[in-house]
């Protein structure tokens, strides 16, 4: 079963290393420690010096750029396959246990704060199908505009838990959007109804604060993925179904970088590290940029077209740790890991119009695009216009009927809003 390798990462009695996937309060989120990083790296405003080793000198690169080639998708899902967050919801069952068996819980109410693209609405709803809990759907833009009280009496009845996962599509930041947000947080907190779970994207959690106070120091965080975690879930996201043995090499010194794969793997190599500390402990961003580092050779480019092996599953962990670590290395296929991430860039602009529009999609873990006009000081056509270039910049996408900053230029956008002084989370 695929997610057995990361369950099987959680901690358990005697472990020596942290669970995988761990839930924390807000508070004690700890983004990752650049140890052996320079100032540069630690501030991550570009991927320009990734893996490269010394400032020094030019080092001539072992694998030259464009001698390499991006990998297929075929090839990037046996390489890294998807995030599977229903070992994140095994996590959140440990974290929200006491709570949820508790005769009379001191808080009617937890919240469950995540970054964008870490996935906070699937964990939650893999939860509330683990447990049969009731989903709630957050309301209609009409809805909301309209302060709209039959969401809240369409509430669960009785002591059934409940679950919302997404706080951040129940509101607006209009004169009309706010006040359907705040008459429910204010029944929720108080009891009125019943047990519930409330999952809130972590810019939307730093603005309702401003709008509702949110007494909440036990608000519930996914924990950051530092280098060591990153490693061990890289590794476990590797398919060795067909019994193949990987390297993945970095393109410029040409040396191993090794992905930790079970309890033995202590060492941490420095390019993950450096990748833990660009991502912020965000999975779902360092996810998205180690597939898009990912290289071959031409001669590479079709391993898929050879003819596989029976798939047959180890027999004992002699076996197992034979696949792990063949005798041979020269046997082993070379994954080129480039030293050139491609940050998405952003259009230049005079004036701050795209800025609000980045703010916003933030602020709202994205929008309909029929709402921006509402909430911006800008014409339509003005804002339609911001989009379609930003797309093309590979700076946001269109997912489920909003437009959503991109994962991979989220890091980009972040600092950009940054350095403007927009309010911004936590993390």
């Amino acid at each position: 079963m695929i997610m057995d390798q990361d369950l099987s990462s959680q901690k358990q009695p005697g472990a020596s290393l942290p669970a995988l996937w761990e839930f924390v309060r807000v508070a004690d989120y700890r983004l990752p420690n650049p140890v052996g990083a320079s100032a540069a790296l630690e501030k991550w405003t570009s991927f320009k010096r990734l893996f490269r080793r010394g400032d020094k000198e030019e080092q001539t690169p072992v694998k030259a750029e464009d001698e390499l080639r991006m990998l297929s998708d075929s090839r990037l899902q046996a390489l890294v396959r998807p995030i599977d967050w229903r070992c994140a919801a095994a996590a959140l069952d440990l974290a929200l246990a006491d709570w949820l068996h508790a005769s009379k819980p001191e808080r009617p109410v937890r919240f469950v704060v995540g970054q964008p693209h870490c996935g906070h609405p699937e964990i939650l709803a893999h939860w509330a199908a683990r447990h049969r809990v009731h989903q709630v759907v957050a309301p209609s833009v009409e809805q909301i505009l309209g302060g709209d009280e039959r969401w809240l009496e369409g509430w669960p009845s009785g002591d059934r838990p409940w679950v919302l996962p997404n706080l951040e599509h129940c509101y607006l930041r209009h004169a009309d959007g706010l006040g359907l947000v705040r008459r429910f947080l204010a029944q929720a907190v108080s009891g009125a109804l019943g047990r519930g779970v409330i999952g809130c994207d972590s810019w939307a959690w730093v603005y309702l604060q401003e709008v509702w106070p949110l007494p909440q120091p036990d608000a519930l965080t996914l924990q950051a993925f530092d280098g060591a975690r990153l490693s061990r879930y890289l590794g476990n996201r590797v398919s060795r179904e067909k019994g193949g043995c990987l390297r993945f090499c970095n393109a410029v010194t040409g040396k191993e970088i090794r992905l930790a794969c079970g309890p033995d793997d202590s060492e941490v190599s420095p390019e993950v590290t450096q990748l833990a500390v660009h991502s912020r402990g965000n999975i779902g961003v360092a996810w998205t940029a180690w597939r898009a580092l990912l290289r071959s050779l031409p001669e590479q480019e079709h391993p898929a077209e050879q003819t596989p092996e029976p798939k047959r599953e180890p027999s004992d962990e002699a076996d197992r740790a034979a696949q792990r670590a063949p005798a041979d290395d020269s046997a082993a296929e070379t994954v080129w890991v480039s030293a050139s991430l491609q940050e998405s860039p952003l259009p230049a602009e005079k004036g701050e119009g795209m800025a609000f529009i980045l703010h916003a999609l933030l602020l709202h873990n994205g929008l309909p695009v029929s709402v921006l006009p509402e909430l911006l000081p800008q014409p339509e056509h003005r804002i339609a216009s911001h989009l379609l270039q930003l797309q093309a910049f590979g700076v946001v996408a269109l997912a489920g009927g909003r437009w959503q900053i991109s994962a991979s230029a989220y890091a980009v956008v972040r600092e950009f809003l940054r350095r403007r002084g927009f309010l911004r989370d936590e993390f």
